[in-house]
């Protein structure tokens, strides 16, 4: 992990020409509100601007007072700044001015110490409430999120494939998060077995969805100012990209709870055969499968709603709403992550059934051997 965090953030040489020279964004903390002509307006939002007096807090020029402007815009940039307020500072050296001239605007909240608590505090819930368990599915989303930020991104931003590395590391992800939960079991393998199964039925149902959709990568809004800023290979793949990754979760959760459940079926009667351990798996995976399916849509769904409220404000008629690319985008992330998952469960009940029940039935054939051996014993000593 050190490693890979070393190499993501070496930069991308490819794209070095978007940087800007002499522009950092810097934490500082206001000292003082020099001016305040802010308002609220009709929408109840705080706008206006700010005059303000702010130490920087790391940089070159770390411990200096400067004086910084601070506009309330009431979609991205509504910072309203107190005396003690943290925030993120825009600081630009003028070129060919004198050492001390420079342009410094608010540029939003330092939210890092508030991130950093609560996802400590995360962890340490998982700690307390589960343990080791807890403690090694903590490791596990800090694994994802190093493959993810330090790995994926560098590797596609610098020309690689977003599909196929996004493919191949979701199932470095699947292997090593569901092993740092669970440990080197047979359950463990039975859940990265169908985890995986999950990521190769998603890759079929994705163009099949897609094709019949007519939904293609370059739909996306994004695509065009990726395009804009230089990036160009692969761009249609990263609708594919997101969808899988988003999915991640579902498939493993998915797995797990089948592999678990069949494993403690076994464990419980442990002259349960195949067909007795897949017929009460698929059992409790309809309840595992209604429930995770319903949450899977739900947020898809949910991170279109103000796009929905969007739609019925301004009166978008049925056959032009059912029939917008972002409702086809958004029915294709749903349903093809949803049938991935869906399918997922009898992959691994059957999958588990064959792998626990393996066990006993070799229990059953040595006592049927040893039942027909006696007979014959006896019938040889006598």
């Amino acid at each position: 992990m050190v490693a890979i965090i070393g190499f993501g953030t070496n930069g991308n040489a490819q794209f070095v020409h978007n940087r800007v020279e002499g522009v950092s964004f810097l934490p500082a903390r206001v000292i003082e509100v020099v001016d305040d002509r802010t308002s609220f307006n009709e929408a109840g939002a705080r706008v206006g601007s700010q005059t303000l007096r702010v130490q920087l807090l790391s940089g070159a020029r770390r411990g200096d007072i400067i004086e910084a402007r601070n506009m309330l815009f009431p979609i991205e940039r509504a910072v309203f700044a107190q005396a003690g307020t943290r925030v993120i500072v825009y600081f630009e050296h003028l070129p060919g001015s004198a050492v001390h001239e420079y342009a410094a605007h608010v540029q939003s909240y330092d939210r890092s110490i508030a991130i950093y608590t609560v996802v400590l505090g995360f962890f340490g819930l998982l700690g307390l409430v589960f343990g080791k368990t807890g403690l090694r599915s903590a490791f596990g989303l800090i694994f994802t999120f190093v493959i993810i930020m330090f790995l994926l991104l560098p590797l596609v931003t610098n020309g690689g494939p977003p599909a196929l590395l996004t493919i191949t590391l979701s199932f470095v992800i699947i292997a090593v998060s569901l092993i740092a939960i669970m440990g080197f079991e047979k359950k463990t393998y039975v859940s990265i077995a169908g985890a995986s199964i999950g990521i190769l039925l998603y890759i079929i149902f994705y163009f099949i969805i897609g094709a019949a959709l007519r939904i293609t990568g370059f739909n996306v809004p994004e695509v065009d100012m990726l395009i804009i800023a230089g990036f160009q290979v692969g761009v249609n793949q990263l609708l594919f990209s997101t969808i899988l990754i988003a999915s991640l979760g579902a498939l493993m959760d998915v797995s797990v709870s089948l592999s678990s459940v069949i494993a403690e079926l076994s464990a419980t009667n442990q002259n349960a055969g195949f067909q007795e351990l897949f017929r009460s798996g698929m059992k409790i995976g309809r309840d595992i499968i209604g429930s995770s399916s319903n949450t899977l849509i739900l947020a898809f769904m949910g991170a279109f709603f103000i796009s929905l409220i969007l739609f019925r404000v301004n009166h978008v008629h049925y056959n032009l709403l059912i029939n917008h690319v972002d409702i086809g985008i958004e029915v294709l992330r749903a349903v093809s992550a949803s049938v991935a998952m869906v399918l997922c469960a009898p992959a691994t009940a059957l999958i588990g059934s064959q792998a626990f029940a393996a066990k006993s039935n070799r229990k059953k054939r040595i006592a049927f051997n040893a039942f027909k051996y006696n007979p014959k014993s006896k019938r040889g000593q006598s």
